[in-house]
């Protein structure tokens, strides 16, 4: 705590000085030239006692003292070219800041690295300047690389931002007296220039560190391709846009042999480069959104290409607000070019998304206890009930690796039922049979600006709005004149047609009653047209039901509103009697869904007219009167 506060007052020293976004670039610099007045090897480099002397000429005294870092110490070459912090800092802040720094006393350069490392934390939490997409969490780096345990050979991390999980994979090499080499490239120049500091600063003065972009100018390469790596971590700027794509489509790397990322969202194209960068033997751990686990198009074929490569060895499902910068979950998805014979043809899938720990009102971290339960699972391929289980590749449900498709809670919440509890395994001694196979699916219409609302317009359309308590509200419905509508009869409605909502948390069911007007369905729902097995009453039924809610919900895609497919639904498992049994049971459940309806309806009135009464007694029932 001593530490952080004195961070806080370094910092507050500065306000209004530079701006923010140069904070870390300063902290490092005081950082490096802390550590270089304590090293044997370099203190004759840095006086600090000179520099602070210096007075109204510190700015020049520093300027001296970097340049004569970069001539003695070929490692900083360009880097402090790359900060903007040297050029606009002023010689009064420079005093002030290194007296500050100065008074710490710096007894070991251990002390100094952790002194930077806290800095950067805190400044990060603080504005998110050096957060975004440049740092990754504490808590993300240490798990992947307790998933990927790189102690020797080379560790590449292609968007290396301030070196986060390069550093954690060397500290924990070195606790094993392990050799590891560190191997990295980042787009921004003074974020490398950071990272080269801090690696620096924790002892490792051997890292390969370069500047550039990694899609359009990979730096590592040898005879013409990309060198290779044992281990590769990558946490890639989310859906990023790719610039200059013309280059990757000629790619001169042979990168994207599994399929051509998508202009508009760079996931894919990060996730192939580290693919590219790994040996005949390499593991890899890249940090993704869940967008990026079901997405078709595009990124849908490549997916299925390495699902079939027989690649993903696992995929872990995160909390959501890890980052300082977003509160959109992650995963993380672990790839190994040599799986074990055990683990070929399947993925481990980990749900860790509610496994967090609240670090004051905002921030979300993962404890050194669940990080060491991920990677015990993950090692020991463990199958644990609501939180892992491993699924054939033939199984996987047309490429989708969402966590949430495998990995099921066995207690949850269903509107109107409140808490329930499923048994799985007994649904599979009940006799089922896919949605699809009973009844033709059909999409809503997609209304448009275009389609203006109508009194006098032709057709009317099912809105989520008038869907309530399982019945269409057909007295709510607004017309609407349709411009085009050369294909408006494969949206149109018939009578026994049950309609699905498809998205949001909460899903709603209807059947659509005797109508001879123009009924449309919205694009919010799907149409189910049942054939002559099933009762469009009993399909309605199951899909209120407790167990209907569950799988659909299960089904569900989407970070900001869950969505169900057209195929999810059609590959729903509907239990089916015979038409006759479905028959009786939708008798006898009418007949009583109507009289509890009519007591509802009298136990209502009842209760309102006792009301009345008590308000007259009262003396106030003359005060106000109701509208009928």
């Amino acid at each position: 705590m001593e530490l952080d506060k004195h961070i806080w007052n370094l910092a507050e020293n500065l306000r209004g000085g530079i701006p923010d976004s140069d904070y870390a670039e300063l902290f490092s610099l005081g950082g490096l030239l802390s550590y270089l007045s304590i090293d044997s090897r370099y203190e004759e480099i840095v006086n600090i006692q000179k520099l602070l002397r210096a007075e109204a000429n510190a700015h020049n005294e520093l300027m001296q003292i970097l340049q004569k870092i970069e001539n003695q110490i070929p490692y900083f070459k360009d880097v402090f070219n790359e900060m903007n912090v040297v050029k606009q800092l002023g010689s009064t802040q420079i005093t002030r800041f290194f007296y500050e720094i100065n008074s710490i006393n710096f007894d070991d350069t251990e002390k100094v690295s952790e002194w930077l490392d806290q800095a950067l934390k805190l400044i990060a939490a603080e504005s998110g300047k050096y957060g975004g997409e440049s740092a990754t969490p504490d808590s993300i780096n240490k798990l992947a690389m307790a998933i990927l345990n790189p102690m020797e050979g080379s560790l590449y991390d292609g968007v290396a931002g301030y070196g986060g999980g390069l550093l954690e994979a060397q500290r924990n090499a070195w606790k094993q007296s392990k050799s590891l080499k560190l191997y990295g490239q980042e787009i921004n120049p003074s974020t490398w220039a950071i990272s080269k500091i801090r690696l620096f600063i924790s002892g490792d003065e051997e890292n390969q560190l370069l500047k550039g972009d990694v899609l359009n100018h990979p730096g590592f390469v040898e005879k013409n391709e990309l060198k290779k790596f044992d281990f590769v971590y990558m946490d890639a700027p989310f859906s990023m846009k790719i610039n200059n794509y013309d280059s990757l489509v000629n790619d001169q790397y042979n990168r994207f042999f599994y399929g051509m990322p998508s202009r508009s969202n760079g996931d894919y194209a990060f996730l192939s480069h580290a693919l590219a960068s790994l040996n005949e033997d390499g593991k890899a751990v890249v940090v993704t959104t869940v967008g990026a686990l079901f997405r078709g198009g595009a990124e849908g074929k490549i997916r299925n290409n390495i699902i079939m490569s027989d690649m993903i060895e696992a995929v872990i499902s995160l909390p959501s607000g890890l980052y300082n910068t977003t509160g959109i979950p992650v995963n993380l998805i672990v790839f190994n070019k040599n799986k074990s014979e055990s683990r070929k043809n399947k993925i481990l899938f980990i749900q860790a998304s509610e496994l967090f720990t609240e670090k004051g009102r905002t921030k979300r971290v993962l404890s050194d206890k669940v990080i060491q339960k991920i990677t015990d699972t993950f090692q020991n391929g463990k199958e644990i009930s609501e939180f892992s289980t491993f699924v054939h590749y033939s199984d996987l449900v047309d490429g989708n690796l969402n966590v949430n498709r495998y990995v099921f809670q066995n207690e949850v919440e269903v509107e109107g039922f409140g808490s329930v509890s499923f048994n799985m395994e007994t649904l599979e001694n009940v006799h089922t049979i896919p949605l699809k196979d009973i009844a033709t699916l059909f999409r809503g219409f997609n209304v448009g600006s275009k389609n203006k609302e109508n009194s006098d317009g032709k057709f009317r359309i099912v809105r989520l709005s008038d869907v309530q308590n399982g019945k269409i509200m057909m007295n709510t419905l607004s017309r609407y004149h349709i411009e085009n509508n050369a294909k408006i009869n494969m949206y149109e409605l018939q009578e026994d047609d049950v309609i699905l909502s498809i998205r949001g948390n909460s899903l709603k069911a209807a059947v659509v009653p005797e109508d001879d007007e123009d009924l449309l369905l919205s694009q919010n729902f799907i149409g189910i047209r049942c054939n002559n097995r099933l009762n469009p009453d009993y399909l309605k039924v199951y899909l209120e039901s407790p167990l209907g809610q569950y799988l659909l919900t299960n089904k569900m895609s989407g970070t900001a509103i869950p969505t169900l497919s057209k195929k999810d639904i059609e590959t729903l498992e509907i239990p089916l009697p015979s038409i006759e049994e479905q028959k009786h049971m939708m008798e006898l459940y009418k007949a009583k869904e109507v009289y509890v309806e009519k007591e509802t309806v009298r136990l209502e009135e009842e209760l309102m007219e006792m009301k009345i009464q008590t308000y007259m007694k009262m003396g106030i029932k003359d005060v106000f009167s109701l509208k009928q």
